[in-house]
């Protein structure tokens, strides 16, 4: 079921979420993503996209939303992993303002359910830099029935 979009009109969270999916979907096949140039990649991450919303998104404002996104989504990835290498517990609130002092214009991250698409790819996979803090023998990165509550 084809949508009309109209010139200018904002993206919507759910395509937001299933241009991530269709990333994820084109960009990490085992298969073939190691072997398809990013242009390759980027028409049938179109195609997917259309096939599974109909929507009528042209490929210039396609390309523009996902360059948009990915930057995002890097610096986010970016915002968790100084706050994973601070202290596990407050780690979103954390991240918030490792974010803010990254990018004056962010006053926070709103592509969440982005994040949960493609935080397991290898683009966005968080790689920790810092030391393993250890206090009274137990690892602070562990979580504790305690922190279950």
């Amino acid at each position: 079921m084809a949508s009309s979009i109209k010139a200018g009109e904002s993206w919507t969270t759910m395509e937001d979420v299933l241009l991530c999916e269709c990333w994820v979907q084109v960009g990490h096949c085992p298969i073939t993503s190691n072997k398809m140039k990013f242009s390759h990649m980027r028409r049938k991450i179109h195609v997917e996209f259309y096939e599974r919303s109909g929507s009528a998104r042209t490929k210039m404002t396609f390309a523009s939303k996902w360059k948009f996104l990915n930057k995002e989504l890097g610096k986010w990835r970016d915002a968790l992993a100084k706050a994973r290498d601070n202290v596990r517990r407050g780690e979103i609130m954390q991240a918030q303002m490792w974010l803010s002092a990254i990018d004056q214009s962010k006053q926070y991250f709103s592509n969440h359910q982005c994040w949960e698409v493609v935080k397991d790819c290898s683009r966005f996979k968080i790689i920790h830099t810092g030391p393993t803090i250890v206090l009274n023998e137990m690892l602070l990165h562990d979580s504790t029935a305690s922190d279950r509550r």
